[in-house]
């Protein structure tokens, strides 16, 4: 038996392949677990700093507001008169609506004494280097003039009003009497929020890049250690099964570890074992096999020449007109052919209980009744033999469950060989005895005996041995290996001991239930 029989030869993977390695898938899982949990938490302090930001942002407008409104008063709206003397703010001089152009990057609205509106002043785009988003009309603020009149500067800056474009500032300026002549009002401030926002934004994309390129280096480092020891023992473990595979069934994985994957290892080493251990018995049943057929050929080749030689004599016998020597040859042919048909049916028996599930039926027996129909049967054989023959039963013996029909084979057969090999004078003697093994049958002669190397292959199919017992065989040969797997059927056994000049003893031991042992027959 060769390894294409049984095993096809495959190609074993290199330990490391980049393109059919699982390593870019975990370092792949990694980047992803990695950059979100990142941009969660650059995300989670954005959103926890954004309050912060505008309160920051609200004071920054409050305070470049109130400098602005001061330096307005200051300069537009001085103490005493003349020619140029500005009343409200609808006189304001151009040049300073111009500088005004440059002090917001969102529109100043002009407002007067009564909260109404003068003017829209848009702010210079090239005094601007930061681009600037278009401003939408100008939304009219409720209660503007009690705001002008509370004499406080004011800046609207909450997160719904951000979102909405609608935040606003506004501060009330006054005259040199310390008169309220208007207002300036900054809507919106999304020029100026984004503005000032436009630093942590900034700051922001640049930790989002930090972030992503910190989660690709962790995760490519990460990937690689849990390739290593992840995957590397399953690489270990499928070279292993790749050998078995190809026929090497004494490859064995390295266990290291406990958990899953030493585990696996394990599985896959009993497995190996299995796998071994059956493709040994395989080459073992292949072996016997083939010393069964060439078995079968020597045991079938004689009695049919022999059978095909009498038949030829009969006819010669018959074509001489010797009717009396053509009647003897035909009686031998038919012997012959008898014989043929035991020993084929013998083989078929055996066959049918070497299987795992034998056709063993299973029905209560009267062991004692069994035992003692087997005896009867063969006390007048031994009897006309001159050989004594003993049936020593006890008082009571157990019902059993088991194939009677087989069972009576088992003590013909070993009933038969004793008295085959027992000389005239001699003691054959039956016997059984309820033990902790189970129910013990003996079948003892005081024949040639056996010896210990023929005493070891008794029970194998076509062994011929070298001793006495074995040169007087009669019959197929097969009687004792049917006998052993008929006693293996019913889940007993059957052993011999013997000594060279000395005699036998078979012992066949079955199984019973305890149950019923009380039960006589």
């Amino acid at each position: 038996m060769n390894q294409e029989e049984y095993g096809t030869e495959t190609t074993t993977a290199p330990w490391f392949s980049l393109s059919g390695s699982a390593f870019w898938k975990v370092a792949g899982i990694l980047v992803g677990v990695q950059a979100v949990n990142g941009l969660l938490a650059v995300a989670l302090s954005a959103w926890l700093s954004y309050d912060r930001s505008l309160t920051l942002i609200q004071k920054t407008i409050y305070a470049e507001l109130n400098t602005i409104a001061g330096e307005l008063e200051q300069r537009v709206f001085t103490p005493g008169s003349g020619p140029n003397k500005v009343e409200t703010l609808y006189d304001l001089p151009e040049f300073y609506v111009v500088d005004l152009t440059t002090y917001f990057p969102d529109p100043i609205t002009l407002l007067d004494a009564n909260g109404d509106v003068i003017r829209t002043i848009q702010p210079n785009k090239q005094a601007w280097s930061w681009k600037l988003k278009p401003a939408p009309l100008v939304v009219e603020v409720d209660g503007m003039l009690d705001k002008l009149q509370a004499g406080d500067i004011e800046v609207e800056l909450s997160p719904k009003n951000v979102s909405n474009e609608t935040t606003w500032a506004v501060a009330p300026i006054y005259d040199a009497a310390n008169r309220l002549v208007g207002g300036l009002l900054v809507q919106p401030l999304t020029n100026k929020i984004n503005l000032e926002l436009s630093t942590t934004n900034e700051r922001f994309r640049y930790a989002v890049l930090v972030v992503i390129a910190l989660s690709l280096f962790t995760a490519v480092l990460l990937g690689a250690y849990f390739t290593w020891r992840i995957v590397k023992p399953l690489r270990d473990i499928m070279q292993q099964v790749e050998s078995i595979g190809g026929g090497d069934y004494s490859a064995r994985v390295e266990t290291k570890s406990e958990d899953e994957i030493g585990r696996l290892a394990a599985a896959i080493n009993h497995m190996a074992g299995e796998v071994e251990h059956s493709v040994e018995a395989l080459r073992q049943t292949d072996k016997l096999r083939r010393q069964m057929i060439a078995n079968f050929g020597h045991d079938l080749r004689t009695p049919l020449a022999a059978l095909l030689g009498y038949i030829e004599e009969t006819n010669r016998y018959l074509d001489s007109g010797n009717r009396d020597s053509a009647t003897t040859s035909l009686i031998t042919a038919e012997r012959q052919g008898k014989y043929l048909q035991k020993l084929i049916g013998d083989l078929f028996e055996l066959s049918l209980l070497d299987n795992a599930n034998a056709p063993i039926r299973k029905e209560p027996i009267p062991l004692a009744e069994l035992l003692t129909d087997a005896a009867n049967t063969h006390r007048p054989s031994m009897k006309k033999e001159e050989i004594a023959f003993h049936l020593n039963l006890p008082s009571s013996l157990p019902m059993i469950q088991g194939d009677g029909v087989r069972l009576l084979r088992v003590l013909d057969n070993l009933l038969s060989n004793a008295r085959n090999h027992t000389p005239s004078e001699g003691t054959i003697e039956l016997k059984a005895a309820v033990t902790e093994l189970g129910i013990q049958i003996l079948v003892s002669d005081t024949g040639c005996g056996i010896g210990q190397e023929d005493l070891k292959h008794i029970f194998d199919r076509y062994y011929s041995g070298s001793g006495p017992r074995t040169r007087r065989r009669r019959g197929t040969g097969l009687g004792l290996p049917i006998s052993w797997a008929i006693a293996r059927a019913h889940g007993g056994t059957l052993e011999a001991q013997s000594e060279l000049g000395k005699g036998s003893t078979f012992i066949l031991t079955l199984p019973y239930n305890m149950a019923e042992l009380n039960a006589v027959v």
